[in-house]
């Protein structure tokens, strides 16, 4: 668990993260398969979103009342929400594996992703187009646009097509 402090997410840069193995998308609990679609907003469970500001509080419970567990510095990085309450507050787990609770107005679309490893950024939605330029492990990138399991990206100069398998918050995350 991360103590309670101001964490700052980099944009295009790597972010060192503590639990590898949540980290890439190992399935647990309520992403080992397991779709829920009997939630309050009507919407399946787990599914990804992005934060919405450039500085989100996640807290330790469902409501405003409880402390603020520690403060998301960007805007538009991806998480995945675990658990809904009927009083519009999401349980979202980010790329570090770490849970906490937040006001879904604080949410939006998918917007952000992040690389699980190096990524080429091709030309066009193929493997074998030249490739643009690179997304270091760990490195967020806006998605431009989506094409049959290709997302556009642009990241710092760079911008190009990369699947989206190899993108941690791009896919139904079970």
């Amino acid at each position: 668990m991360r103590p309670r402090a101001i964490i700052s997410y980099l944009a295009v840069a790597s972010w060192v993260v503590a639990a590898a193995g949540a980290a890439f998308g190992a399935p647990s609990g309520a992403l080992a398969g397991e779709v829920r679609t009997d939630t309050p907003s009507g919407r399946p469970v787990p599914r990804f979103v992005s934060l919405k500001s450039s500085e989100t509080n996640c807290r330790i419970g469902p409501s405003f009342e409880h402390p603020v567990r520690y403060v998301f510095k960007k805007a538009g990085a991806p998480v995945i929400i675990v658990a809904e309450s009927v009083d519009h507050w999401r349980k979202i787990r980010d790329f570090s594996g770490d849970e906490c609770w937040v006001h879904q107005t604080t949410l939006k679309a998918v917007s952000q992703v992040i690389a699980l490893a190096e990524v080429e950024l091709h030309a066009k939605p193929r493997a074998d187009a030249p490739v643009r330029g690179r997304l270091g492990v760990r490195a967020f990138a806006k998605i431009e646009k989506r094409r049959d399991g290709w997302l556009l990206l642009s990241a710092a100069d760079a911008k190009g097509w990369a699947p989206a398998g190899a993108l941690w918050g791009a896919n139904a995350p079970h």
